[in-house]
C-alpha cells in the first residue's frame, strides 16, 4: 500500500469519525428538542382543554365538538373525541407540515420520546389527548440527512484536496524512487535535484553524499584493483627478469667451468708436457710460469663459478649454499667474524625459495662488507608462523643518512625477489650499533 494511499484512508478516517461525532451530538440534541417540544405541546394542550372542559364542556357535547373543529391542528398533539359508547365523534386533522412524509422507523425508535397520553371526562363523552412527534421528528431526520450530506461532500472534497496536496508534496520522492531504481541498476553517478520541502531536500541531499561515497568508493577501488593488476604484472615481471638472470647465471656458470675451466685445464697440461720433455732452462721457466699462472687462473674461475652458480643452490640446498658463500667470504675477509645459524628447513625449499633467500643474503653480507666496515656478522635462517625468515646483522657503522635515495639496487633487488613471493624486506640499525636485515617469504 503506497503512503499516499495510506494519507488518504488516515484523512477519509478522520473525517468519518469527525462526521460519526458530530452525527452522535446531532442526535442527542434531536432527542432532547423533540422531548422537550414535545413535552411542552402536550401540557399546554392538555391544560388548555381541561380549562375549557371544566368551563364550558359539562353541559353540551357539541359546545366541544364546535371549540375542537375550530381550535384544528395542535402541533405535536393528537385530539380526539368520543361518545359513551367508544365511537370517535371528532379526530384533529392532520398536520399540513411536510405532509406526506415520514422519518424513518429506525430513526424514530431512535429519537422519538414515549408518547404521552391523558383523558378529560366530562358529560356523556371522553376527549384523549396524545403527544404526536412525528414532524419534530421529521425536522431532525432532514437536518440528520443535510448533515450527511455535508459531511459526505467534506469527505469527498477533504480527500479530493488531500489527494491532490499528497500527490503534489510526494512527487519528489517519486523522483527519489527513480534515483534509487537507477542506483540499483548501477547508474552511481546519478544525483538528485535541490527540492524544495525540507525533508525531501534533505533526502535528496543524503542520498547525492551516498552517491558520491559510493562512486569515490568505487574509483578507488578500481584504481586499488588496477594498481594491484600493475604490482602483479610487475611482480610477474620482476620474477620473469630474475628467473633470466640465474638462467643467465647458470649458463655463464656452465661456460665458465665446461668451456674455460677445460681450455685452461689444457693449458695448464700443455705447460706440463713441456716440463716433462726437458729442454733449455729458459724454455723449462717459461713453461712453469704458464702452469703456475694456469692453475691460479683455474681457481679463480673455480671461485667465479661458486660466485656466480653455486652447486648447492642447484642442489636446493639454502644451508649448503650459504656455507658455500660463508667459505669464501672467510677467505677474502679474514679479519671478519662470520657466524650462521640454520633452523630445520621444509624439504623441498623449492627453486624460486632457495634462489631469492641465497641471494638476500648474498646481497647484504656484501653490503656489510662493502659499507659497514663490521667486524661481525650473522646470519640466521629458519621457519616461523609458515614464513621463511632471514635475518642478517652486523656491528657496523650503520645506515647512512642517504641510503634510501634512488640508487642503491641492492636493497632494491632484495625486496622485489622478497615482494615477488609475497614477503618484504625490512632494513634499520640495531640500538647497540650496526644493521639488521629481515626478510620473511610466506611459503604459502
Amino acid at each position: 500500500m503506497s503512503m499516499r494511499l495510506q494519507i488518504n484512508l488516515l484523512v477519509a478516517s478522520l473525517i468519518a469519525v469527525f462526521i460519526a461525532v458530530v452525527l452522535a451530538f446531532k442526535l442527542a440534541d434531536t432527542r432532547r428538542s423533540v422531548l422537550e417540544e414535545t413535552e411542552a405541546a402536550n401540557k399546554v394542550a392538555t391544560q388548555l382543554l381541561a380549562y375549557f372542559v371544566e368551563t364550558y364542556a359539562q353541559t353540551s357535547r357539541p359546545i366541544v365538538l364546535h371549540s375542537l373543529e375550530r381550535l384544528g391542528r395542535v402541533r405535536s398533539t393528537e385530539i380526539t373525541l368520543r361518545d359513551a359508547g367508544g365511537a370517535v365523534v371528532y379526530r384533529s386533522p392532520p398536520s399540513p407540515y411536510k405532509a406526506g412524509r415520514d422519518a424513518p422507523d429506525w430513526y424514530t425508535a431512535l429519537v422519538g420520546p414515549e408518547p404521552m397520553r391523558s383523558e378529560l371526562r366530562f358529560a356523556d363523552s371522553v376527549l384523549e389527548i396524545e403527544s404526536n412527534a412525528s414532524r419534530a421528528v421529521l425536522d431532525g431526520w432532514d437536518d440528520t440527512v443535510h448533515l450527511l450530506q455535508v459531511g459526505a461532500f467534506a469527505m469527498v472534497f477533504g480527500n479530493l484536496v488531500v489527494f491532490w496536496l499528497v500527490r503534489r508534496m510526494t512527487r519528489p520522492f517519486r523522483t527519489i524512487v527513480r534515483g534509487l531504481e537507477d542506483m540499483q541498476a548501477g547508474a552511481y553517478h546519478t544525483r538528485l535535484p535541490e527540492f524544495a520541502g525540507a525533508e525531501a531536500g534533505s533526502i535528496a541531499r543524503a542520498f547525492n553524499r551516498s552517491a558520491q561515497a559510493i562512486e569515490d568508493s568505487l574509483d578507488a577501488r578500481r584504481d586499488a584493483v588496477e594498481a594491484r593488476l600493475r604490482l602483479e604484472q610487475s611482480h610477474e615481471l620482476a620474477a620473469a627478469v630474475q628467473g633470466r638472470v640465474e638462467e643467465e647465471r647458470r649458463q655463464i656458470a656452465r661456460e665458465l667451468h665446461d668451456e674455460t675451466g677445460q681450455g685452461i685445464t689444457a693449458i695448464r697440461s700443455l705447460a706440463q708436457a713441456l716440463i716433462r720433455r726437458g729442454g733449455d732452462a729458459p724454455t723449462r721457466e717459461v713453461a712453469q710460469l704458464i702452469a703456475d699462472t694456469a692453475g691460479r687462473l683455474y681457481d679463480a674461475v673455480h671461485e667465479l663459478v661458486s660466485r656466480v652458480r653455486p652447486p648447492s643452490v642447484d642442489a636446493l640446498d639454502l644451508a649448503a649454499a650459504i656455507e658455500d658463500a660463508l667459505a669464501q667470504w672467510r677467505r677474502q675477509q679474514p679479519q671478519v667474524a662470520f657466524a650462521f645459524t640454520c633452523g630445520e628447513l621444509p624439504e623441498p625449499l623449492g627453486e624460486s625459495y632457495v634462489l631469492a633467500a641465497y641471494r638476500i643474503v648474498q646481497e647484504a653480507v656484501t653490503n656489510a662488507l662493502r659499507h659497514a666496515q663490521a667486524g661481525r656478522i650473522a646470519i640466521a635462517v629458519d621457519v616461523a608462523d609458515g614464513a621463511l625468515r632471514i635475518a642478517v646483522s652486523d656491528d657496523g657503522r650503520g645506515l647512512a643518512a642517504d641510503w634510501q635515495r634512488p640508487g642503491h639496487y641492492g636493497v632494491r633487488g632484495m625486496r622485489e625477489r622478497a615482494r615477488a613471493l609475497g614477503g618484504d624486506v625490512t632494513i634499520g640499525n640495531l640500538d647497540e650499533g650496526g644493521v639488521r636485515v629481515s626478510a620473511r617469504l610466506p611459503l604459502e
